[in-house]
């Protein structure tokens, strides 16, 4: 199994991680303020390359769907997200809500960047900010990476 410091993406999440993986210091990927993958880094792997540019509603109804569930659980190929997304690319106004999505995760993440450049990238390159997307939210959300997360607590109602 690759070590968990390595950017290689992983379309699917894998079990959960070993002792090793774990305790490794991996706060280099998470706390980042760049983003891991390079947006011209969008031919790797070929099958999301190949999803993007031909269904980009699926890539981003799975980002979509990951930042909410890591494990994608509850995921399917056709969602709500990927409803809206390919409703309003029958008018050419996707980029409008992936603008506003990537702002979204830059804010979540601690990534650096601006609305301006999130629209240029989203009207210019879709495709390869749709896969650059993809890579950086199951690179931030795997298991070994983000470490323990506290379940929530019980309460009174």
């Amino acid at each position: 199994m690759a070590a968990p410091s390595e950017k290689v993406y992983r379309a699917w999440p894998q079990g959960p991680p070993t002792y090793q993986q774990a305790n490794a210091n991996s706060s280099d990927i998470t706390q980042s303020r760049e983003w891991n993958y390079s947006l011209f880094d969008c031919c790797s792997p070929g099958a999301l390359c190949l999803t993007s540019c031909c269904l980009p509603c699926l890539t981003y109804g799975k980002t979509q769907n990951r930042i909410q569930d890591p494990s994608l659980g509850n995921y399917s190929y056709l969602n709500g997200s990927c409803a809206v997304w390919g409703f309003l690319g029958l008018f050419g106004s996707q980029w409008i809500m992936q603008t506003i999505t990537r702002g979204e995760m830059r804010q979540k993440y601690g990534i650096e960047g601006s609305c301006c450049g999130d629209c240029c990238v989203s009207l210019c390159c879709g495709c390869c900010a749709l896969i650059q997307e993809e890579k950086e939210v199951e690179l931030r959300t795997r298991p070994e990476l983000v470490g323990y997360q506290r379940t929530p607590g019980m309460g009174l109602p």
